[in-house]
């Protein structure tokens, strides 16, 4: 695969090295270069490469853009990654989801050696390989190559990737993590390989296999999200119930996540409904906050009740929703800024209604996550 044949170190090195990324174009070939600035934040990289004379004749150029503009997007430490095609792209774990998913495993069943499989391009093992000496498996030739290349590139401990069909694999290892395609599936049995063979095949291990969204919640499922997306619903055998982890709050919140469909406004709405007052002092208001990209004001003394662009009615329900300023460890009450759509009155009544034995809800792009506060993990 061309998109493959470059010298990935150097790009590395070279990433590493640069302060300024309109010097990337000279340092290194043009195919290289269009890696590279994906991962700088550059905001227009293919006008800055179309200066070199050489760019108007590849026509890789445009496409390794696109595929690591992708990638990119999901990486903070993880670059560059190798990544043969857009697909693999768009199915590649974001880096805080996928180190998330590991810390759960390594936190929950311990252990030395991890089996990976349906591996990708390596999000899921790059993450695991902080945990355990990895061994990854993964079906898809090109995909097997980039993953040997992102191992070698960032893995900090060993990895092994075995180019081969997950369910031929015989599950030889202390923990096991399964990552099959969803694309177009809405139950767990249609994923490609299906999850309900892959838990069959990993019944003797401590594992987390990845499944559809829609999957309905129950005892052993857990769900990692991030800034207002659900990112990953996984089946599991070291949890006794639901849970919702919140990869970059590493808030751990107890319940059922639900549809989409349930949302009010799916797509445009994001709030915390706070329904206990003593939610408000807790560390976990700052990080909450944080995840949902919120940027309310304090004032001493006053009080906002309503999330919304407009002023509070006039008969506020008694149900209080706020934030607290990140960073904020205070008691004084907060104003909440919108960091949505409006939130009205009758809005406020009915998710009261629905969650009314909860602490938290989320509304989310994805779906409404009802809570429990059990704790703060301490990663």
């Amino acid at each position: 695969m061309k998109t493959l044949d470059l010298d990935w170190e150097r790009i590395k090195l070279e990433l590493e090295r640069s302060e300024d990324s309109s010097e990337l174009p000279r340092r290194l070939p043009p195919r290289e270069a269009a890696v590279a600035l994906a991962y700088t934040g550059c905001r227009n990289p293919g006008e800055l490469l179309r200066r070199d004379p050489n760019v108007g004749t590849d026509p890789l150029i445009t496409a390794l853009l696109t595929i690591h503009t992708k990638v990119a997007a999901k990486v903070e430490e993880w670059a560059p990654l190798a990544c043969p095609d857009v697909r693999a792209a768009e199915e590649l774990t974001g880096e805080h989801v996928a180190r998330a998913k590991a810390r759960f495993l390594s936190d929950r069943a311990g252990g030395r050696e991890c089996l990976d499989l349906c591996a990708g391009i390596g999000g899921d093992t790059l993450a695991l390989s902080r945990h355990y000496h990895v061994t990854s498996v993964e079906l898809e030739g090109s995909r097997a190559r980039a993953l040997r290349t992102n191992a070698r590139l960032h893995a900090p401990k060993d990895v092994r990737v075995v180019e081969d069909d997950a369910t031929r694999i015989s599950p030889d290892a202390d923990v096991a993590h399964a990552d099959p395609s969803r694309r177009g599936a809405r139950r767990p049995g249609e994923t490609s390989p299906p999850a309900t063979e892959l838990r069959e095949l990993l019944d003797g291990l401590p594992h987390l296999i990845e499944v559809p969204p829609a999957t309905p919640a129950r005892p052993g499922t857990a769900v990692f999200s991030r800034a207002r997306e659900v990112r990953a619903v996984c089946w599991t055998n070291l949890i006794d119930g639901t849970a919702a982890i919140v990869s970059e709050t590493r808030a751990v919140l107890e319940g059922d996540p639900e549809t989409p469909r349930r949302s009010p406004k799916p797509g445009r709405v994001a709030y915390i409904i706070e329904q206990d007052p003593a939610v408000r002092k807790a560390r976990l208001s700052t990080l909450l906050a944080e995840e949902l990209d919120a940027y309310p004001t304090l004032t001493p003394g006053r009080e906002s009740l309503l999330a919304t662009t407009g002023a509070p009615p006039e008969d506020p329900p008694d149900h209080v929703i706020r934030v607290v300023k990140v960073g904020e460890e205070g008691e004084g009450p907060p104003i909440v800024r919108s960091i949505g759509v409006r939130l009205g009155r009758r809005d406020v009544i009915r998710l009261r209604k629905s969650y009314e034995r909860y602490d938290v809800v989320y509304v989310t792009r994805a779906g409404t996550f009802p809570g429990r506060i059990v704790h703060e993990r301490g990663f």
